[in-house]
Protein backbone atom coordinates (compact mmCIF):
# COMPACT_ATOMS: atom_id res chain seq x y z
CA UNK A 1 0.00 0.00 0.00
CA UNK A 2 1.51 3.47 -0.82
CA UNK A 3 1.44 5.99 1.76
CA UNK A 4 3.36 8.98 0.84
CA UNK A 5 4.91 9.88 -3.21
CA UNK A 6 6.66 12.11 -4.81
CA UNK A 7 5.83 12.96 -9.15
CA UNK A 8 8.32 14.52 -11.03
CA UNK A 9 11.10 15.66 -8.52
CA UNK A 10 13.72 16.36 -10.22
CA UNK A 11 17.16 15.39 -8.82
CA UNK A 12 21.04 14.96 -9.89
CA UNK A 13 22.89 11.22 -10.50
CA UNK A 14 26.38 11.21 -11.04
CA UNK A 15 29.57 12.95 -9.44
CA UNK A 16 31.36 10.72 -8.25
CA UNK A 17 35.16 10.70 -8.25
CA UNK A 18 37.01 7.57 -9.05
CA UNK A 19 37.59 5.75 -5.99
CA UNK A 20 39.00 2.36 -6.91
CA UNK A 21 43.07 1.40 -7.47
CA UNK A 22 44.93 2.43 -10.62
CA UNK A 23 48.06 1.48 -11.77
CA UNK A 24 51.36 4.03 -11.31
CA UNK A 25 51.48 6.69 -13.34
CA UNK A 26 47.68 6.44 -14.62
CA UNK A 27 45.58 9.39 -14.96
CA UNK A 28 42.46 9.82 -12.98
CA UNK A 29 39.72 9.31 -14.52
CA UNK A 30 37.00 12.43 -14.40
CA UNK A 31 34.36 12.33 -12.19
CA UNK A 32 31.12 10.51 -13.66
CA UNK A 33 29.10 12.83 -15.59
CA UNK A 34 25.67 14.36 -13.89
CA UNK A 35 22.44 13.88 -15.20
CA UNK A 36 19.65 15.74 -14.34
CA UNK A 37 16.34 12.97 -13.97
CA UNK A 38 12.80 13.36 -12.89
CA UNK A 39 11.82 10.90 -10.70
CA UNK A 40 8.74 9.56 -8.91
CA UNK A 41 9.28 7.95 -5.25
CA UNK A 42 6.79 6.49 -3.24
CA UNK A 43 7.00 4.69 0.23
CA UNK A 44 4.82 1.67 0.26
CA UNK A 45 4.26 -0.30 3.32
CA UNK A 46 5.03 -3.91 3.54
CA UNK A 47 1.73 -6.30 2.97
CA UNK A 48 2.48 -7.63 5.80
CA UNK A 49 2.70 -4.54 8.17
CA UNK A 50 6.60 -5.15 9.14
CA UNK A 51 8.24 -2.05 7.52
CA UNK A 52 8.39 0.06 4.54
CA UNK A 53 9.99 0.58 1.09
CA UNK A 54 11.10 3.76 -0.44
CA UNK A 55 11.06 3.14 -4.53
CA UNK A 56 12.33 5.51 -7.18
CA UNK A 57 11.83 5.46 -10.96
CA UNK A 58 12.12 7.47 -13.84
CA UNK A 59 9.58 7.92 -16.73
CA UNK A 60 11.88 5.82 -19.11
CA UNK A 61 12.95 3.25 -16.47
CA UNK A 62 16.59 3.36 -16.92
CA UNK A 63 17.37 5.15 -13.10
CA UNK A 64 14.93 2.97 -10.41
CA UNK A 65 15.99 1.30 -6.86
CA UNK A 66 14.19 0.64 -3.57
CA UNK A 67 15.31 0.36 0.17
CA UNK A 68 13.95 -1.09 3.27
CA UNK A 69 13.36 0.66 6.29
CA UNK A 70 12.08 -0.20 9.35
CA UNK A 71 9.48 2.86 9.73
CA UNK A 72 7.90 5.10 7.43
CA UNK A 73 10.31 8.17 9.07
CA UNK A 74 13.39 6.17 8.15
CA UNK A 75 12.51 6.24 5.06
CA UNK A 76 11.56 9.88 4.66
CA UNK A 77 15.15 10.02 6.20
CA UNK A 78 16.68 8.12 3.74
CA UNK A 79 14.97 9.99 0.52
CA UNK A 80 16.20 12.98 2.29
CA UNK A 81 19.83 11.80 2.37
CA UNK A 82 19.37 10.18 -0.94
CA UNK A 83 18.01 12.38 -2.74
CA UNK A 84 18.14 15.81 -0.59
CA UNK A 85 14.18 15.40 -0.54
CA UNK A 86 12.57 17.16 2.42
CA UNK A 87 9.88 16.06 4.58
CA UNK A 88 7.50 18.58 3.70
CA UNK A 89 7.42 17.37 -0.23
CA UNK A 90 5.81 14.27 0.50
CA UNK A 91 2.19 13.89 -0.88
CA UNK A 92 0.62 11.48 2.19
CA UNK A 93 -2.36 9.09 1.01
CA UNK A 94 -3.55 7.78 4.14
Amino acid sequence: MIVKQIFGRKVYFGGQEHSGWLPPGAATPKPTPLELVELNLRIEKMSDGDGYFLIWEDNAGSRFGDTWHQSINDAVEAARCYFQIDASEWEPLQ
